[in-house]
């Protein structure tokens, strides 16, 4: 009976551990000439981005993306699992964006993980 108990409550914790979701709100500078790059998420990722400067940023990635995100404009996109996204500063100035994401998983940028 106690062996059935254990093994009930195990596989009902197990349904809950998957639930878990990540929203991360952070605003992050971007130097001249450097690049804020978001690696392999482990789960499909809703993203937004908001440009708080009054420059340009440069997207780089192998998905069907606009090349930039404009001076004072918001970027929203949904990446799938195992995605890159790189935003570039291009400038002589450095950029400030506002960064949300939303995630069943936690997401590796600049080769560190955000929670």
């Amino acid at each position: 009976m106690k062996n059935i108990i254990l093994l009930l409550s195990f596989a009902f914790m197990q349904l809950f551990v998957g639930n878990h979701r990540v929203d991360v709100w952070k605003t992050i500078t971007i130097a001249p000439k450097e690049s804020f790059d978001i690696d392999k998420v482990k789960a499909p990722v809703t993203l937004e981005i908001k440009n708080l400067s009054d420059e340009k940023i440069t997207l780089v990635s192998t998905l069907d993306i606009p090349n930039e995100i404009t001076a004072k404009s918001e970027f929203k996109y949904r990446l799938p699992k195992k995605a890159i996204l790189r935003l570039e500063n291009r400038n002589t100035t450095p950029v400030s964006i506002y960064l949300h994401y939303s995630s069943s998983k936690s997401i590796i940028v600049n080769n560190k993980e955000l929670r």
